[in-house]
């Protein structure tokens, strides 16, 4: 009877000695868990912001090109303007020498017509 209380004891204190240890083994998985799924949302988010800095980099250079861009136009509209004022400026002679020539073809004929 001594024996069997004794031994029924020493079975209990090495279960609980076991599931101290089992659960200790617990703990630490829980907690190697918990610092992944941690490390697991910090590199998320230093992979999103790596990704945003190069999409930020991306729209920048958007951005200037745009500007540029629109720089071109404008240089583009004022060239092809003074290209355009040109071609005017050398209709515009060619009609007043033609004018000039066709006034004086006139006064010539009109002095021609009073010999006869």
């Amino acid at each position: 009877p001594e024996r069997r209380r004794v031994e029924k004891v020493v079975g209990k204190v090495v279960s609980r000695m076991r599931n101290m240890e089992l659960s200790g083994a617990f703990e630490r998985w829980c907690e190697n868990a918990a610092e992944i799924r941690r490390v697991s949302a910090l590199m998320t988010r230093v992979l999103l912001r790596i990704k945003n800095m190069d999409l930020a980099g991306a729209f920048q250079r958007w951005r200037e090109n745009a500007v540029d861009c629109r720089r071109m136009k404008k240089v583009v509209r004022n060239v092809s303007v003074r290209i355009g004022n040109l071609e005017l400026v050398g209709a515009f002679d060619l009609w007043r020498d033609n004018a000039a020539e066709y006034r004086r073809v006139a006064k010539v004929a009109g002095k021609v017509l009073l010999h006869f």
